[in-house]
């Protein structure tokens, strides 16, 4: 009879641990809308610690910033493992000719059905070497941007500045790295309740 209650109990609990796991899907193309893209500029934050001397910053450079607000068609609360934000940004650089940066940022652990944000920068000593001025940048030098967002290796969402013919501006050009993950850039300890979880890079 111990036995029985036992194996009952166990079973129940198993069931229990089964029901309680969240549910997963499976995403097709267009299941990621990619709401909007915009740009920015942001300073170099500074940051105060103690135990060390305080270093005058009379002015922080320049980063560009460009931040992707986008939504997971699917069951509410099913949980997606993983999406791949490919990122472009395309300049015309001092000589005149079209520079496109890319770079990746993989995000993990979200819920079907919530809104949720993305992010990556271009640092200060890339965008002079485009522009050929290493203090300040214009967002008006940015051209074009296009992200496509990629699940088990197909594309199920993105968006892109352009349109037509040029909406995937990034293959006439070429590309070249240059787009940096929120974790490999000085924003990394700010606003993390913001976007979405993200692996760092290896």
């Amino acid at each position: 009879m111990k036995f029985l209650l036992s194996t009952l109990v166990f079973l129940g609990l198993s069931g229990l641990s089964v029901s309680a796991q969240p549910q997963q899907i499976q995403l097709q193309v267009g299941d990621v809308d990619v709401k909007k893209m915009d740009k920015q500029t942001q300073k170099t934050p500074i940051f105060q610690a103690d135990a060390v001397k305080d270093k005058n910053v009379p002015n922080p450079r320049d980063w560009l910033e460009v931040e992707v607000e986008f939504k997971i068609d699917g069951p509410s609360k099913a949980v997606v493992p993983e999406l791949l934000f490919r990122y472009y940004i395309g300049f015309r650089d001092q000589n005149g000719n079209p520079r496109v940066l890319t770079g990746d940022v993989k995000h993990t652990n979200m819920q079907a059905g919530e809104e949720y944000y993305s992010v990556v920068y271009v640092a200060p000593n890339t965008l002079g070497e485009i522009t050929g001025d290493f203090r300040r940048f214009q967002d008006s030098a940015v051209e074009a941007m296009g992200v496509e967002v990629i699940y088990n290796g197909v594309i199920v969402g993105g968006k892109s500045t352009q349109s037509g013919a040029r909406a995937k501006f990034w293959q006439a050009t070429g590309t070249q790295p240059g787009i940096l993950s929120k974790h490999e850039t000085p924003f990394a300890l700010l606003w993390i309740d913001r976007y979405a979880e993200s692996e760092k890079p290896r």
